[in-house]
């Protein structure tokens, strides 16, 4: 077949552009909410979406199609790496991925992985979140941008492929995982099953149309501090004579500690990155304490996310350096105090969700940044201030980008929504990306 050019592909993707759209409202009517966030009256799981997903890549001719279920207990020997949380349960939430078979078989495959699930819906929407409405332009549901917009651009370049004839000559994968929401155990039962792609993966995330080499770790976390409590109106007697001890009071001075050691992770290197606009910090999400207006609080916990970056993950790709270093704050901004001695903090860890970053120089970063600026698209190289998978596939040899439609501000958000222009651009870069690196595209 002869070579294929720039324009008649762009002229493909431009043709389909309808059929891309229809397709993601498609997929916002599919509501996939992971199930880690619990609300009986939220439809939960991703097997529906993944139903969509999957009559749309057989009708693209895929020539494998592997839909499976992870089970925990089958992932116990990756305990130790990231994505593993045991006992978590998928009945109903299945992974799902195709393959397209290049002429080269000995070739370099290349993948597009995204995640199906979505946060729950929440409040104050004025659009129905699966509803899939399209206004003036703009698509709204839970998951326009996260991501089910970048996975139907994605499709959408696929099929823009198909109808310009462009020929495979590496194999193209297209993966659609469960669980990133929650940490990533469907990407670690993704790699656990063989699958990767040493041309390059692209990770459909919302980037603004931005190229997004690196993603950074994220930790979720609880600390517990502990008093004592005792009415609140009266004089306290001293602890050792059994009066009360005010948790909250340790409580202000921990959000203290907190500020004070995020002005130093502003100015450190280790927390500070070129592709990054701003430094790793503690961020305080909840404040939890005290029972009645009468009493003393007995405990304050404050729940917590902090941020870390590929030059701090441990041997095992995981953020335990950045817990140390949290846990000895946790411990040691009170000295001198026997109460707080005796009763130290409890430290509870919830997500360890890894971070990733593939060299700016691999095809899988140049190239898409390359298409890109032939497009006019204004695209910058930006890392992802948030965690997505790609840290498990570039560790399993698979460099790995982010690269999607839409702002990553507008997820989890009500009346999350994408611009029909955006999405159209991004299918057009996803389009060029796959046939330069793996068909007739020079």
């Amino acid at each position: 077949m002869s070579k294929i050019d720039k324009d008649a592909i762009v002229a493909a993707v431009e043709a389909r552009e309808e059929s891309t759209i229809e397709f993601l409202q498609d997929l916002l009517r599919a509501p996939s909410v992971n199930p880690w966030f619990d609300d009986p009256d939220e439809i939960s799981g991703e097997a529906a979406v993944q139903d969509v997903f999957e009559a749309r890549l057989r009708a693209l001719g895929a020539d494998e199609i592997d839909r499976w279920e992870p089970v925990a207990d089958e992932l116990a020997h990756r305990a130790d790496g990231p994505g593993y949380y045991p006992g978590r349960d998928f009945t109903g939430r299945p992974n799902l991925v195709a393959v397209f078979k290049g002429t080269n078989p000995a070739g370099k495959a290349v993948m597009i992985q995204g995640h199906a699930d979505v946060v729950q819906v929440g409040s104050n929407w004025t659009e129905d979140p699966f509803g899939g409405e399209r206004k003036d332009g703009v698509i709204y549901g839970r998951g326009a941008v996260d991501m089910k917009g970048g996975m139907a651009a994605a499709i959408g370049a696929i099929e823009a492929l198909r109808d310009a004839g462009v020929t495979l000559r590496e194999d193209l994968i297209v993966a659609s995982v469960a669980d990133e929401e929650a940490g990533g155990m469907g990407t670690l039962a993704l790699v656990d099953r063989g699958y990767r792609a040493p041309g390059g993966a692209i990770v459909p995330e919302a980037t603004n149309l931005n190229v997004a080499p690196l993603c950074r770790g994220i930790l979720w976390g609880r600390v517990t501090l502990h008093g004592r409590a005792g009415h609140i109106e009266l004089e306290r007697k001293p602890w050792q004579e059994g009066g009360a001890v005010d948790a909250i009071a340790y409580g202000h001075k921990l959000l203290d500690a907190i500020k004070e050691r995020n002005e130093q992770w502003a100015k450190d290197p280790l927390k500070n990155h070129k592709y990054l606009p701003i430094p790793c910090q503690i961020h305080v999400a909840q404040l939890d304490a005290g029972e009645f207006p009468t009493t003393y609080a007995a405990q304050c916990t404050i729940t917590f996310n902090a941020q870390y970056l590929p030059v701090q993950k441990d041997e095992n790709g995981l953020g335990s350096i950045v817990k140390q270093e949290l846990e000895e704050l946790f411990a040691g901004f009170i000295t001198d105090d026997e109460w707080f001695d005796q009763h130290p903090p409890t430290i509870e860890w919830l997500v360890d969700a890894d971070c990733g970053e593939t060299p700016d120089t691999e095809p899988i970063v140049a190239t898409t940044y390359e298409i890109t600026q032939e497009l006019g698209l204004g695209s910058i190289m930006q890392g992802c201030m948030s965690h997505t998978d790609m840290g498990l596939q570039i560790d399993d040899g698979t460099p790995t980008i982010n690269f999607g439609p839409g702002h990553m501000g507008v997820a989890h958000q009500a009346d999350e929504h994408l611009l029909e222009t955006d999405l159209l651009a991004a299918t057009k870069v996803m389009a060029l990306t796959i046939a330069r690196l793996c068909g007739d595209l020079d």
